[in-house]
């Protein structure tokens, strides 16, 4: 079998643990604290303009602004790729027409 062959099992095997998962060896940062002001404030947003773009209620966003809630689980993680990736996710966001 092939260097390249062996590889692509591999991967394909560490894909298949991660999505069961498993233990891969991949350690996932997420901090404890999202500071979603900064994260607005950096892509130059109004509260209203993030919230409608990124599919969350404003009245969400005012909480966790205010820290009477604090994001968590999936709205954590996407805040957290929305602040270290913002180009690559409003390209998965943004769909052009059609031609």
């Amino acid at each position: 079998m092939s260097d390249i062959s062996q590889s692509m099992i591999k991967g394909m095997e560490e894909a298949l643990a991660f999505a069961k998962g498993e233990q891969n060896g991949a350690v996932v940062h997420i901090p404890e604290e999202i500071n979603v002001r900064r994260i607005r404030k950096k892509l130059n947003m109004s509260q209203s303009v993030f919230a409608a773009y990124f599919g969350v209620n404003l009245r969400t966003v005012q909480d966790w602004e205010q820290g009477r809630r604090m994001p968590t689980g999936a709205a954590r993680n996407f805040l957290f790729v929305i602040d270290q990736e913002p180009d690559a996710v409003r390209r998965a966001l943004v769909k052009e027409p059609a031609p």
